[in-house]
């Protein structure tokens, strides 16, 4: 469904029209259950969509065409967070350069969904070539995880360095951090305890065990429907479908939670359709 009429049915569908989908209803319906559902929901879209991409892909692509997705997810991705950060300081007023790094982070990345309004269908076919769709694709899934190192860099520096700006809270700001747990808001130490914390907290843990996650539950998955198919227990019904299982159980896992989980299951989705390839 393209994006404006999805949004149209949504709006009809949701608590301020129809109210059939009104999550502040659902279950016990505690207060402030609504965030909660929205980003269990959106994890659960943003993972399926990921298993889209990454499956659909060619046997072997992100290892043949490692060079093209190295210059999108690195320079390109790097030159698109400083435009649209330049893009905000020039239109929103009063807003802070550390608060416009954030949102930069945020929108920088390609929607997996919305990518494939021109990846795939009828007019992709048409006026796409082969090429560009695939690699649309690949980047389109893999740059999720690859746009969390710019978020953590301006939440650090905010957190930690000594920038005009940064301490700053509105009344509502001061609200949020008295209801949140220990250890939000200022510490203090200046730029180099920042950077220091983005590259050993980000790069080196976060990072690194999704690579890792990723690795091990693609691999993982590949011998154990290996076995299944061995011995006769899958049909083919459940051979499609068992992409989707790759993508869905890392973004529940309570270990992966605390990785960078787009990053995992696509990891996951390049092993898998890798050994796909030679299977």
């Amino acid at each position: 469904m393209v994006p404006v009429p999805a949004v149209f049915i949504g709006v009809l569908l949701g608590p301020i029209s129809a109210k059939f989908i009104d999550s502040s209803r659902w279950g016990s319906a505690a207060e402030g259950q609504t965030s909660d559902i929205t980003l269990g929901v959106a994890r659960v879209v943003i993972g399926v969509q990921l298993v889209i991409a990454g499956f659909q892909l060619p046997a072997k692509y992100n290892l043949l065409r490692w060079k093209e997705m190295a210059l999108c997810l690195l320079p390109i991705m790097t030159i698109m967070w400083l435009c649209t950060t330049l893009c905000l300081l020039a239109t929103v007023p009063k807003i802070t350069l550390l608060a416009a790094l954030v949102i930069g982070s945020c929108v920088t990345c390609t929607d997996p969904i919305l990518s494939q309004a021109i990846a795939k269908g009828p007019f992709a076919d048409k006026f796409v070539s082969r090429d560009l769709r695939e690699i649309i694709s690949s980047e389109a899934g893999a740059n999720d995880g690859f746009g969390f190192p710019f978020l953590m860099l301006a939440v650090y520096l905010i957190r930690h360095a000594d920038v005009p700006g940064a301490g700053s809270h509105s009344a509502r700001g001061l609200e949020l951090v008295a209801r949140a747990e220990e250890g939000i808001g200022r510490l203090g130490g200046g730029v180099g305890v920042a950077m220091k914390n983005w590259f050993v907290e980000t790069w080196l843990y976060i990072v690194v065990m999704s690579v890792a996650i990723g690795a091990i539950v693609g691999y993982g998955s590949c011998l154990a429907l290996k076995f299944a198919l061995r011995k006769k227990w899958v049909d083919s019904e459940s051979y499609l479908l068992y992409p989707t299982a790759i993508g869905v159980r890392p973004i529940t896992h309570e270990t992966v939670a605390l990785s960078d989980q787009p990053l995992t299951v696509y990891l996951a989705l390049a092993r898998r359709n890798l050994w796909h390839a030679r299977n």
